[in-house]
């Protein structure tokens, strides 16, 4: 959303400076280009840099602001993409009594964009618990599985990569995913997590099984990293916010957002 603004408004004329908290443009679009197969998402964040160097962007990396920076700057127009976090609570909405999963102080549980990232060392045997059906727990399962790991995909779904079948990729994915030897375990939901496995529900029977693991990986709805905008919003000061920094959303609407937004300043 951030790219796409930056880059629509300096293509009308605007002059952007265009901060970025990280050391690289993209964010967690970025990470889902390091997922098996999906190449062309980082040929289009680079895409985005050469559009920006070439529109004179001023672009800012490792630039974190907070509110009084962002004042600071006396911009005619403030746009916050600051895009979204995964939940640290474990909440699945196959099990929306528990508000935090059991077990999460057991330790070795990550984030699916932890894995990405290269910020865990996850064990030999891991479960990822996949509540979107989409590329961000079946692309990290792949990825997992390619190196090596032995891998387990939990989902509510009644199949693995059920969002991706208006893509037509639902079928290639398992296909690869089952060559690999990842296990499917369908219309399920994690109860707790031992430190050493998991012990899973099913949904339709309400059986319970454990299934040993070293690491439990989290595919499941993120939440809008919001603290600068309502920040700002207690200070009254004007800006537009877009993008999962909004409410978590897929790549294609985020930009679109981005676009929606530069058009109309």
């Amino acid at each position: 959303a951030g790219l796409e603004a930056a880059r629509v408004a300096a293509e009308r004329g605007h002059r952007v400076v265009l901060c970025e908290a990280g050391a690289r443009l993209g964010g967690a679009f970025r990470l889902a280009g390091e997922q098996p197969r999906r190449g062309q998402i980082t040929e289009l964040i680079e895409w985005y840099e050469r559009q920006l160097e070439k529109l004179q962007v001023e672009t800012r990396l490792n630039t974190y602001l907070d509110a009084n920076e962002v004042i600071a700057e006396k911009a005619d127009e403030i746009v916050l993409a600051t895009g979204s976090l995964p939940q640290s609570t474990g909440f699945q909405k196959a099990l929306p009594s528990f508000e935090r999963l059991p077990g999460l102080e057991n330790g070795n549980v990550y984030a699916a964009e932890q894995i990405l990232a290269r910020e865990a060392r996850p064990g030999g045997r891991i479960i990822v618990l996949d509540e979107g059906g989409n590329w961000k727990g079946c692309g990290t399962a792949w990825k997992l599985a390619e190196e090596g790991h032995q891998v387990t995909i939990v989902t509510p779904d009644a199949l693995v990569g059920k969002e991706l079948q208006r893509t037509t990729s639902d079928f290639p994915l398992r296909q690869n995913l089952a060559q690999l030897g990842v296990e499917f375990v369908t219309e399920s939901a994690v109860l707790e997590w031992t430190g050493s496995g998991a012990l899973v529900v099913s949904l339709l029977s309400g059986v319970e099984r454990l299934i040993e693991g070293d690491t439990l990986v989290t595919a499941t709805t993120n939440g809008a990293f919001d603290d600068l905008a309502r920040e700002l919003e207690r200070r009254g000061l004007a800006f537009t916010a877009i993008g999962d920094g909004v409410a978590p959303r897929q790549a294609a609407y985020a930009i679109y957002d981005g676009r929606r937004v530069a058009l109309n300043i």
